[in-house]
């Protein structure tokens, strides 16, 4: 295979983004699962609808069977419903009392929520219980030690030690065992029982992919690439492994290839709710705002209660200009946020102070992006956003103080920031600042007319008198350079004006009349102009 020829920058605020948003896409595998073992498949395979109703089929047949409650609430659990899958542990517990697995999960819940030493406690009842025998045990709770916020690898490691030695040949330990050792940082003992898992199990999609997660966190994409499209022709229904594709694909902004990957993994997991929101989600990120609300929408019909698509519906409509319902969408979000107590983010906050400076509210909009700037102080261009409400409002010293701010966060303006803090400094009546924002203008974006004529009218108000022409060439350059006198008529009119005037002053008449004359042409009704041309003669 060809190399995989993409230069990758840094996406880890989009990765951010897609990890707060995203849900999980799966494999569509028919009809209800006629075993445990099939129902924990399609959780493997992340179909967790499809599982949900698996798990709850068996459940009629077994409902005393505490294993299904288990996994049942581990497949939310992994769909990132921690209530769902708390309910369902508890319930196995209390229908299964002597099952232990119900206990890990419990347990981890704890683990993950900070709980370190209650965690502790549910892990070693269900180790006791299992007379530290069961293997399926020791590698759940050695599972939740590795994935937790707060790992315990120590205790993990010997978990996985002792179920190595009574099952050498489960291709399940080694692949754990290689997440310990990624967690360690050792690339080459996680890759090494990656393929000792590879080894025993042939089929093993898990394996694959993981080994292909090791190169991406490498950043041997090439390798990473052509692994997960291994994973893929062991097992074509395998999920997970287009969806790495197309965020490899989407990485390197390979971005067709990407949406095909994606739709791929879409129609694996048969369009379930959980397909649609991550698929959903990489359409924002993807910036291909009206098909990513018109997914958004659709989810919303299907379930009200995710507040994720509250989120992004809201900044999606931003994105499309549709600012009122952007607004009613984001304070649905915060409302609910505020209610389940979900983590809010920066970008939550610039979002909805974005739609209030659209919408007219610019003393909430400045309070809401001050505190995204607080969460995230890499988001320096929303200093120009506060600058530009400042701006609009008239507070002239406070837009200085913003755009002031950015510079020194990131010695450098472009040149809308200086466009915007040389008006600033005009309004203020602070005109030597403003002539040398509007050079800088000039300097960065020397055919765009717009800096020349302010830095013409900031001219004007250092040569009240006109005996230094000052204006004069910027003036010039700014008719030179503007073809549309139409739209631009008040700005070259004035422009007219001053060059007009200035060759009746140099006693230059047939200059003075060739330029009121082009202000007639432009302008028939023009007071001035008649004037001038009537005084010529």
């Amino acid at each position: 295979m060809q190399l995989l020829m993409i230069q990758f920058k840094k996406r880890k605020k989009a990765k951010s983004i897609a990890m707060a948003f995203s849900g999980v896409i799966l494999t569509a595998w028919g009809a209800n699962a006629q075993t445990l073992q099939e129902a924990i498949k399609y959780t493997d395979n992340e179909q967790f609808e499809t599982a949900t109703r698996a798990f709850k089929s068996l459940l009629k047949g077994q409902p005393s069977n505490g294993d299904i409650y288990y996994y049942l609430g581990e497949n939310y659990f992994k769909n990132e419903d921690a209530d769902s899958a708390s309910y369902y542990y508890k319930k196995g517990i209390e229908t299964a009392p002597t099952s232990p697995l119900n206990f890990v999960g419990q347990g981890k819940l704890m683990q993950f929520e900070g709980k370190v030493t209650d965690a502790k406690v549910q892990f070693d009842k269900a180790l006791t219980m299992g007379a530290n025998k069961n293997t399926v045990v020791m590698l759940k709770v050695a599972e939740a030690l590795i994935k937790a916020p707060q790992k315990d690898l120590d205790q993990a490691s010997k978990l996985l030690e002792v179920v190595t030695k009574l099952e050498p040949k489960n291709p399940e330990v080694y692949i754990l065992t290689g997440d310990m050792f990624l967690e360690k940082t050792d690339g080459n003992n996680a890759i090494a029982n990656y393929k000792k898992a590879q080894d025993l199990d042939k089929s093993s999609v898990k394996a694959i992919l993981r080994v292909g997660q090791l190169y991406g966190r490498a950043k041997n994409y090439t390798l990473a690439l052509d692994k997960y499209q291994d994973a893929a022709k062991v097992d074509s229904s395998f999920a997970p492994a287009y969806r790495e594709q197309g965020e490899l694909y989407y990485m390197a902004k390979q971005y067709e290839k990407a949406k095909t990957k994606y739709k791929r993994y879409l129609d694996l997991a048969g369009n379930n709710f959980s397909a649609k929101q991550r698929y959903a989600s990489f359409l924002f990120l993807n910036k291909e705002y009206k098909e990513s609300i018109s997914l958004f929408n659709e989810l919303q019909k299907q379930d009200t209660t995710k507040n994720f698509v509250n989120r992004l519906l809201a900044y999606s409509l931003y994105e499309t200009g549709d600012y009122p319902n952007g607004t009613i969408y984001i304070n649905r979000f915060f409302n609910r946020a505020t209610i389940e107590k979900t983590k809010i983010i920066a970008s939550d906050f610039e979002y909805r102070g974005k739609l209030f400076s659209k919408t007219g509210k610019d003393s909430l909009a400045i309070i809401d992006l001050e505190e995204a700037l607080k969460m995230d102080t890499s988001k320096v261009d929303l200093f120009s956003d506060i600058g530009a409400i400042y701006l609009k409002s008239k507070k002239y010293d406070k837009a200085v103080k913003s755009y002031e701010r950015k510079l020194k966060a990131t010695n450098k303006l472009n040149a809308n920031d200086y466009f915007s803090m040389g008006r600033a400094y005009f309004f203020n009546q602070d005109y030597m600042n403003a002539d040398t924002c509007f050079g800088t203008v000039i300097k960065l974006q020397n055919t765009l007319p717009i800096g020349y004529y302010w830095r013409a009218r900031t001219s004007n108000k250092l040569d009240p008198d006109g005996k230094l022409s000052l204006a004069k060439p910027y003036y010039e350059k700014y008719v030179e350079l503007t073809t549309d006198s139409k739209k631009y008529l008040k700005e070259i009119s004035e422009a007219y004006e001053y060059l007009g005037y200035y060759y009746m002053l140099q006693k230059d008449n047939v200059k003075a009349k060739e330029l009121w004359m082009k202000l007639k042409e432009i302008d028939p009704n023009n007071n001035k102009a008649q004037k001038a041309l009537e005084s010529i003669k």
